[in-house]
């Protein structure tokens, strides 16, 4: 079976295609989306291929990255990919304890995360580097802050922090 949005070759019991996760098979998701159109595949193998339209559509991968990192509890980054119904789910849940914000995240960074239109998310090659330093930048900071709470908090109490050595 052919998948209708990206034209990979699929198993006939497959319900999403294991290319571009389109569904195959009408249901509960609505109706299947449209191929793309002859100009969009390329004529002679090797040649590139035209762009096609649906993923020049997509939002900012790095928006959605940094949104669901540092606003992924409260639900924005759904927002933000056009799934409100969600985002609100989220907002109240808290991020569903934390383990739906992480899995959001996850998701979003391995490319696997579309908004509500179906449209891939954009990215640049430096979108990467932006996300990790970010990401790194806030893990630390947060330990920094907790020992440093952690030692302020003993020493507003009387509490020995460290000892010299003789």
């Amino acid at each position: 079976m052919k998948c209708p949005r990206c034209g990979a070759e699929n198993l006939d019991e497959r319900v999403y295609c294991w290319k571009c996760m389109a569904p195959l098979r009408s249901g509960a998701m609505g109706p299947l989306p449209t191929a793309p159109t002859s100009e969009a595949r390329p004529s002679v193998a090797g040649a590139p291929a035209a762009p096609v339209s649906y993923a020049a559509e997509g939002k900012s991968w790095l928006a959605a990255a940094l949104l669901s990192w540092l606003l992924g509890h409260f639900g924005v980054d759904r927002f933000f990919l056009g799934y409100i119904g969600l985002g609100v789910i989220k907002l109240i849940t808290c991020g569903g304890c934390s383990i739906w914000w992480l899995i959001d995240f996850i998701l979003i960074v391995a490319g696997v995360m579309r908004d509500a239109q179906g449209n891939e998310l954009r990215r640049t090659p430096n979108d990467w580097i932006i996300v990790l330093v970010i990401v790194v930048a806030t893990i630390v900071l947060n330990i920094f802050y907790g020992v440093f709470g952690i030692i302020a908090s003993m020493m507003q109490r009387g509490m020995p922090t460290f000892k010299p050595i003789p």
